[in-house]
């Protein structure tokens, strides 16, 4: 219903009725469709999270492009591009409130990879570099599932992701060195 409509405009009822169980069963799971997206955010952002954890536990202070490369490409293969839920999540009316708790996560694995970084910045300056990552991954996201079956590989979404957040615009972003094809 949600690749129909926005999620506001859905009835519980409607939902339960298509879903083939009763809204008594809805209910038992969720206080409203908001909360079932909140559960899905929740999950991706802990999903994330771990996935952070277990690419950088033992990384030295540096952050290693491969390994950030590595970290971005799974995050967008394991993405299921054709989840309604995650389209009314990254467009819909919760959008902004997504793109907060992302920075949010974002911030703590700023402060992680160099708190020493962290601690030199304002409170403002660290909130507006996370809101600016943030904002870089789940404008690219967005874009890529926008693509539909012209979507690039994963490896490909997730290395320019990391070579973004390394490199800048005009920096090195060896995943966008492109050869022409040959005659």
């Amino acid at each position: 219903m949600m690749a129909e409509t926005q999620p506001d405009s859905i009835s519980v009822e409607a939902l339960a009725r298509r879903a083939g169980v009763t809204r008594q069963t809805f209910y038992a799971h969720y206080t409203c469709i908001g909360a079932m997206l909140e559960e899905h955010l929740q999950g991706l952002l802990t999903e994330i999270a771990a996935r952070h954890r277990r690419a950088f536990s033992d990384a030295d202070d540096a952050v290693a492009p491969e390994r950030l490369r590595e970290l971005m490409t799974s995050v967008f293969a394991d993405l299921d591009a054709d989840d309604p839920r995650l389209a009314a999540l990254l467009d819909g009316p919760v959008a902004s409130e997504v793109e907060a708790r992302f920075a949010d996560l974002v911030t703590q694995f700023l402060t992680d990879a160099d708190a020493a970084g962290s601690e030199a910045l304002t409170p403002r300056e660290n909130a507006a570099q996370a809101r600016f990552f943030a904002g870089g991954f789940l404008s690219l996201l967005r874009h890529w599932l926008a693509l539909g079956s012209e979507r690039p590989p994963p490896e490909v979404m997730g290395g320019m992701l990391a070579d973004f957040c390394l490199y800048g615009r005009k920096g090195r972003c060896p995943s966008l060195q492109l050869t022409e094809p040959t005659s």
